[in-house]
């Protein structure tokens, strides 16, 4: 309603505009004439306004006050922009927009662990209750060696001790042997005797061997000290004896000599 009442007093305003144009004054030919008919024409003008501007009146419509309905509805519009300017003015200023941040890298998924298979737990070994842990079991002890029976008796051979002697006689001293000579038809020095366990822990038979040759020596020795070995070699017959004595489990060595 408000916008209809506008437009027709616009309309109203160029049609006054229009009838003015078209009235022109003659030309004057001196100041005083001139004067006198601008001041006609401005007395016309503003009665032509004026009757003009009655017309305009009478042509828009009445408010129920008897007012003029060209005021009425200037006064809402005054009132509508007025209402419009303190509405702006209370209205907070938008703050300044922060400019658009960057978009993020999206996040790259960590890659999912690999299912791997429980290692299954190895069972502890179970313990015997009479055993304790930690504890080692006593070595058992060994057997003692058993001893071996000392050697005894008449274990070695008596013809092998006197063959020894005898070879050994004619080869090293370079006397006779003379195998009838006995203790009862010939002379002869105390000979050695040693037991059968010492044999064994020296050698056994060689061991009785070396008895037999160690008192052909020994023999000979004495008899070269008394005369000379070159007449000991002459004159000298050599016979080796080895007996054993059960008695004293001893073999007993002498050299018989005449």
């Amino acid at each position: 309603m408000r916008r209809k009442r506008m437009r027709l007093v616009s309309l109203i305003s160029s049609a006054v505009c229009l009838l003015g144009c078209a009235v022109q004054p003659a030309p004057v030919s001196d100041s005083s004439e001139s004067n006198t008919k601008v001041s006609a024409y401005a007395a016309s003008q503003a009665e032509q306004n004026e009757e003009e501007r009655t017309v305009a009146e009478s042509l828009l419509p009445q408010t129920e006050d008897g007012g003029d309905a060209s005021e009425s509805s200037v006064a809402p519009e005054r009132a509508g922009a007025e209402n419009t300017d303190k509405a702006a003015k209370k209205q907070p200023v938008p703050a300044e927009t922060a400019p658009p941040a960057a978009p993020k890298e999206p996040a790259i998924p960590a890659p999912a662990p690999e299912d791997k298979p429980t290692p299954t737990p190895t069972p502890a070994p179970t313990q015997k209750p009479a055993e304790k842990q930690g504890e080692q079991p006593a070595p058992k002890p060994e057997p003692a060696p058993t001893p071996k029976p000392a050697a005894s008796g008449n274990i070695y051979s008596i013809a092998e001790a006197i063959r020894a002697g005898n070879e050994y006689a004619r080869a090293q001293c370079g006397v006779t042997i003379d195998t009838g000579l006995t203790a009862e038809n010939t002379s002869y020095f105390p000979g050695t005797a040693d037991s059968v366990a010492w044999l064994a822990a020296n050698g056994g038979q060689e061991a009785l061997n070396r008895a037999v040759r160690g008192n052909v020596d020994a023999t000979f020795q004495y008899l070269a000290a008394m005369d000379s070995a070159d007449a000991v070699r002459a004159y000298a017959r050599f016979n080796c004896t080895v007996r054993y004595s059960a008695a004293s489990d001893e073999y007993i060595v002498v050299v018989l000599y005449g």
